[in-house]
């Protein structure tokens, strides 16, 4: 009976493997995703700090971040993506393309955290 009880508190104690990837921010996953969407708001700083030059990214910038950000959410969610993560990504790509909002937002990264903590 001792044993029983030892084996009971064994598979209580060590956390399922889906628990501890869901919304980590410090997973490898959310590590690489968190960087590609700080390089993508970055560079879009970046051409807006320079728009006076006029140098532009004519929506590239955007246009990447949807197929990188959105096929990592369509992989991550499989195919019955939540509808809350396909809005964030409408709104992420709606501010994106923006022409002066789009440059000095961080709208990529804010979906990745969000996405990450939920």
């Amino acid at each position: 009976m001792a044993e029983e009880k030892q084996d009971e508190v064994d598979k209580n104690s060590e956390p399922s493997a889906s628990s501890e990837t869901k919304g980590n921010l410090t997973a490898p996953e959310g590590i690489l995703m968190l960087c590609v969407a700080g390089l993508l708001d970055s560079l879009g700083l970046i051409f807006f700090c320079f728009s006076w030059l006029g140098m532009d990214d004519y929506g590239v910038l955007d246009i990447i971040g949807a197929i990188i950000i959105g096929g990592w959410l369509f992989i991550r969610k499989g195919k019955g993506s939540s509808s809350r993560a396909i809005k964030r990504l409408l709104i992420a790509f709606g501010i994106e393309a923006v022409p002066f909002l789009g440059g000095i937002s961080p709208s990529w990264i804010i979906l990745v955290w969000k996405e990450l903590r939920s």
